[in-house]
């Protein structure tokens, strides 16, 4: 995968498109979650770039894109900005973006920044605000001592439904996690514990998907339903049976509701 230089920092990317060589393909950029990293969009990629190019990157300090100093103050805006200034070196003015959790708290805020590099915003489990319990749950000292693989662990039941995981996968994802420098977990952590969309979605003109698992504690159902009100072209998808963690546990029926979305929106 190549890696190229964003104003600070050198990003790691991937542009897969499986589209007819003949055609001009729209985008589609995949912001991972929490301190995840573009591997973890392996089962959507392969649904979606038969029909459009799909860039997914590593977010700043994750995967294999340049790790900040221990005293960095991550924001919304510097995450935003860096997958805007990619798409800049990258030559693609306008993408659809996809994301799930803490993605799509991104996704808001370049859609209200950059409303013309938006052409949709799909977000899976992505809260308006994070609820206190699990700002609570979250043990900094812990992590900074074991890892954030020791986050991944011990949050998993509230992040996915365990029984609907392929067998493998959660061990897996937790060692992904832990990949994640401590500090960068704990200064992600820290910008999303404060993040609050309620007032600004009224403002958001894109297209956007909301798709929502109707058991989820993270993206509570409720907190779906104040987004489908407060967000003005917004459509909302609940997965009956799921809570948090549909981008994992049934990501293709995810992937293709995004892709039927897309595809439903006016040409351009």
């Amino acid at each position: 995968m190549p890696t190229v230089r964003v104003k600070d920092i050198d990003i790691n990317y991937e542009v897969t498109d499986f589209t007819d060589p003949w055609r001009k393909p729209e985008t589609i950029l995949l912001h991972h979650g929490f301190s995840r990293s573009l591997r973890f969009w392996y089962r959507w990629v392969p649904q979606l770039c038969r029909d459009y190019r799909v860039l997914t990157f590593d977010s700043r300090g994750c995967g294999k894109t340049t790790v900040p100093p221990k005293d960095y103050t991550f924001s919304l805006d510097q995450m935003g900005d860096d997958a805007v200034d990619l798409l800049d070196v990258l030559g693609i003015e306008r993408v659809h973006w996809g994301a799930e959790a803490s993605g799509g708290i991104v996704g808001i805020n370049v859609g209200l920044r950059y409303p013309n590099r938006l052409a949709s915003l799909t977000m899976c489990n992505t809260p308006i605000k994070l609820p206190q319990a699990t700002n609570d749950s979250f043990d900094e000292e812990n992590v900074l001592k074991h890892g954030t693989g020791y986050w991944a662990r011990s949050s998993a039941p509230h992040r996915f439904d365990l029984d609907k995981l392929d067998d493998g996968y959660l061990e897996w994802s937790i060692a992904e996690h832990n990949l994640t420098p401590p500090h960068v977990a704990v200064g992600v952590h820290n910008m999303l514990s404060v993040a609050d969309s309620y007032t600004v979605l009224p403002k958001l003109k894109t297209p956007t998907l909301i798709l929502a698992g109707e058991s989820s504690k993270i993206a509570t159902i409720d907190q779906v339903r104040e987004m489908e009100q407060r967000i003005p072209h917004a459509k909302v998808v609940v997965f009956k049976g799921y809570g948090q963690g549909i981008a994992f546990s049934n990501s293709d029926a995810c992937a293709t509701a995004m892709r039927d979305f897309i595809r439903a929106l006016p040409q351009a």
